[in-house]
């Protein structure tokens, strides 16, 4: 391997001579001669070969050149259709009836003055300016706790005067609970920092290698690393999204007891709220969009039951809503296998009629499409819903039930506990079988990009690879859904009610039940904006709607 300072040809031909010269698209070290050499052939004319000196010792090159597929091939065409960068044997592998295959030279022509390159500069920034802000909010907090804990300290030891020798126990006893919680929160807070430092140094890394490329790199590179940072991008969106909805201001306060007992001092008391600094992602913001905060439900209160003509045969089983806040019922009764279609949670729009019985529907986020399971001829099919028209339907090889999805993945669950990975064309990518029983109803969460899945009498949260995280006894076999919070809502078939679970599975409660007309409920989900909650209601009989408060 050549030395840092050696020419790298010339290294090859075991000649050490100091290298003066970097060709940023072959990536190597030149000294003058074989620099003057490498420009003199046509074949590269058009690389980049700037001086040594100006990239320092550190050639960092995170935009891959070659084919994560294909190892050997060399990333030199950009399909369009997919938005997806590839090589010459994925275009005839994958993409042989894609229209808009280009190649990579043209697609990355002029990208350093494209909105991609605008955009993906600007979320850069935007990410390091709410990181910067988010590490010094929690510095901040940490000061203010310390100035508190000084403050209270000086209460405690003014009380402590009052009563001499008498109180000494109770002043150890508070300073000891002081103690504990200033200690509590700093562990939180430092671990938020942590994590907020790992994402910036991130970020800056990222833009610091995109200013590099700007400058020095190919169009090739920086393209080819511009649609990297767009995952990269969205990561650190969700990974701040959920630093933020984790991050709480803490605040401790000393009562002066007052009543001169000497039974205690005072208490000490903790006052928790949403942190001052919000994210929102820069596209948003340039859309002068107000991001409101999460709040909690509190709880329900009936709204409506949707109406259906008296002939249908009702054997309901599953609801999902779309982004256009659609709702989509399957009945999988075998005298009217169909999907309903009602739009605000209360008017029907349409219904379409399959040749047997839908069992679940999951919406793909940010698409226009649907899939539902149909166990009886063991396929899944694709919906289109705008046109709510039928699409293809793909056959999964063994009886699905449950399904779910995240923005490029479907998960199907069903006989043998099996649970299959497909892109949203709907190929097969991987199989697990984690050892459950049969999977009914499943969750996808694309924070935790885990699964909660449902059982007969019993509900599993489980990494991609099958991993369990930790499961629960439940009451036979019913649906279950997330709200914002990734907290888990779950029926109980037997026991007519829905709980709650937080999403670590430590706290649960129950939110609906027979006093609110549940019973033996299947299918829920929650509406686009989280204000109703849609429930699969009298064994499959009815569906309810009610308003989150």
């Amino acid at each position: 391997m050549a030395s840092a300072n050696f020419c790298d040809p010339c290294s090859e031909a075991n000649k050490s001579l100091t290298a003066t010269k970097y060709c940023s698209d072959c990536e190597e070290r030149l000294c003058t001669d074989c620099a003057e050499s490498h420009c003199r052939f046509k074949a590269f004319k058009s690389h980049h070969v700037i001086d040594l000196s100006s990239i320092g010792s550190n050639i960092l090159m995170s935009a891959k050149k070659h084919c994560n597929v294909h190892s050997e091939m060399i990333l030199d065409y950009y399909c369009t259709d997919h938005e997806i960068v590839c090589c010459r044997a994925c275009i005839s592998n994958e993409h042989r009836v894609c229209q808009n295959v280009l190649p990579l030279e043209l697609a990355s022509k002029d990208v350093k003055k494209s909105a991609l390159f605008n955009d993906v500069m600007e979320d850069m920034t935007h990410l390091i300016t709410t990181l910067n802000a988010l590490d010094n909010n929690r510095q901040s907090n940490l000061q203010s706790m310390e100035e508190s804990k000084s403050t209270i300290t000086k209460k405690i030891r003014a009380v402590k005067s009052k009563f001499l020798k008498q109180i000494d126990d109770l002043e150890r006893e508070l300073t000891t609970t002081l103690s504990s919680l200033q200690r509590k929160h700093e562990m939180e807070i430092n671990k938020q920092k942590q994590d907020i430092s790992q994402v910036l140094v991130n970020v800056i890394e990222n833009k610091n290698e995109m200013d590099f490329l700007r400058d020095h790199g190919s169009k090739n590179q920086l393209f080819i690393f511009l649609r990297q940072q767009v995952t990269n991008i969205h990561s650190a969106e969700a990974k701040i999204q959920q630093i933020v909805s984790d991050s709480q201001e803490f605040n401790i306060t000393f009562d002066e007891k007052k009543d001169g007992k000497l039974e205690s001092f005072g208490s000490l008391s903790e006052y928790v709220q949403p942190c001052q600094v919000q994210y929102k992602p820069k596209k948003f913001q340039q859309a002068q969009i107000k991001a409101e905060p999460m709040k909690n439900i509190l709880g329900f209160e009936k709204d409506t039951v949707l109406k259906f003509n008296t002939d249908v045969v009702k054997r309901f089983l599953s609801v999902s809503v779309t982004d256009d806040n659609k709702l989509l019922i399957t009945n999988r009764e075998s005298s009217d296998p169909k999907l309903y279609v009602y739009r605000d949670c209360k008017d029907y729009e349409t219904e379409i009629a399959f040749s047997s019985g839908p069992f679940c529907v999951a919406v793909i986020p940010g698409t226009d499409r649907a899939v539902i399971t149909i166990p009886s001829e063991r396929s899944i099919q694709f919906i289109n819903t705008t046109t709510m028209t039928k699409s293809d339907k793909v056959n999964m090889g063994f009886t699905c039930y449950g399904i779910t999805a995240g923005h490029d993945r479907v998960y199907v669950g069903g006989s043998g506990g099996t649970i299959k990975t497909l892109d949203t064309n709907g190929t097969v990518l991987k199989t697990i079988e984690p050892g459950f029983g049969c999977v009914f109803f499943m969750a996808y969460t694309d924070i935790y990009k885990q699964l909660v899945v449902r059982c007969n009498e019993k509900l599993f949260w489980v990494k991609l690879d099958g991993t369990l995280v930790y499961s629960k006894d439940v009451s036979s076999t019913a649906g279950l859904t997330l709200d914002r919070q990734m907290n888990i809502y779950f029926g109980g078939f037997g026991t007519n009610n829905i709980q709650r679970m937080s999403s670590d599975g430590e706290n649960c409660e129950e939110m609906l039940n027979k006093d609110n007309d549940i019973d033996r409920p299947l299918g829920m989900c929650f509406n686009e904006d989280f204000t109703k909650l849609v429930v699969i209601n009298d064994e499959g009989k009815a569906v309810h709607v009610y308003t989150c408060k």
